[in-house]
Parts: C-alpha cells; structure tokens; sequence
C-alpha cells in the first residue's frame, strides 16, 4: 500500500486544479459554501449600487474623472469579493489572496468615503455603512485569509500542531 497525499495509506491520485487539496469535513464545506454564498451576494448586490452612483455622482469635481474613478474602483471590489465567492464554492485555499485584496479594497473604500463626504447627512451615512458594513465585511475577509493561510501552512507540514477545531 502506498502512501497517500495526506500520508496515510492509500492510492495517490493526481489533483486536478479545482480539488481541494484534501477532504474536508461536511461543517467546514457548509461554512465554505455559506461563505461563498455571502461574498456573492455582496459583489451582486454592488452592481445596482454602481449603476446608481453612476448616475447619480457628479460628472465633474476636482478631478475630471471623478465618476469614473468611483466606478472602476468598485468594478475592483466586485471582481475581488466574484473571485473570494469563487474559490470558497470551490473550496480552495487560494482564497487567502482575493480575500485579502476584498478586506484592503473595503478598508479603502471606507476611508474615502468617509473623508470625501460633502455635507453633515453624507458623512453620518459614510460613517455608518463604514462602520456596520464595509469594516466587518474587511474583518470577515481578513479572518477567512488568515485562516486558509494556517490550513496551508498546516497541511505543508511547516506547522507541527494540529489544527484548532473549526480548522
């Protein structure tokens, strides 16, 4: 008997790109799935959004390009959250990258939307979409690639310790 890719006894089969790299159990495929579910939404969900502040954003500020810079920022944020959402059905751990990129274009879409608001009723609502959405969205994303970097590592053999539950 041969050894297998995880080092237990059994056939060694070649992975196909799309395979997770071993199997895991049904709570994390659940979690990974609801995950990806919820990543999905989201880029869904900010396709309206751009439509509607490219309609509604000024066409000219101080930048002659305003409305587009706005726009091709989110399209951004749409294909980092698309390719998050992607990789979780997927249950891959390269899901470590675009989550990544989804919590740091977050953070930044928070930052300027707060600090390029115009008027008092503007800010309150940049601050309170920063704060209730935009900043835990960033947290969630920075937690899931933290914790496919661990799996990584753990599953390289570079970590001694077995995984905490939940791995």
């Amino acid at each position: 008997m041969s050894a297998g890719r995880d080092g237990v006894g059994g056939t060694h089969r070649a992975a196909r790109p799309h395979d997770s790299p071993v199997p895991l159990p049904a709570e994390i495929r659940r979690r990974a799935r609801l995950l990806a579910w919820g990543y999905a939404l989201v880029a869904t969900l900010l396709l309206p959004w751009m439509a509607y502040l490219f309609v509604t954003l000024p066409k000219r500020n101080l930048d002659t390009h305003y409305r587009l810079s706005w726009i091709g920022f989110d399209i951004l944020l749409v294909v980092a959250m698309a390719r998050t959402a992607y990789l979780a059905f997927r249950l891959l751990p390269r899901i470590e990258l675009p989550a990544s990129a989804t919590a740091t274009l977050l953070i930044v879409d928070a930052w300027f939307d707060v600090t390029t608001a115009h008027g008092r009723q503007a800010l309150l609502v940049a601050i309170a979409l920063a704060v209730f959405a935009e900043l835990p969205a960033a947290a969630l994303s920075i937690f899931v690639a933290t914790r496919a970097n661990h799996r990584l590592v753990v599953l390289a053999g570079l970590e001694s310790r077995p995984p905490e539950a939940g791995d």
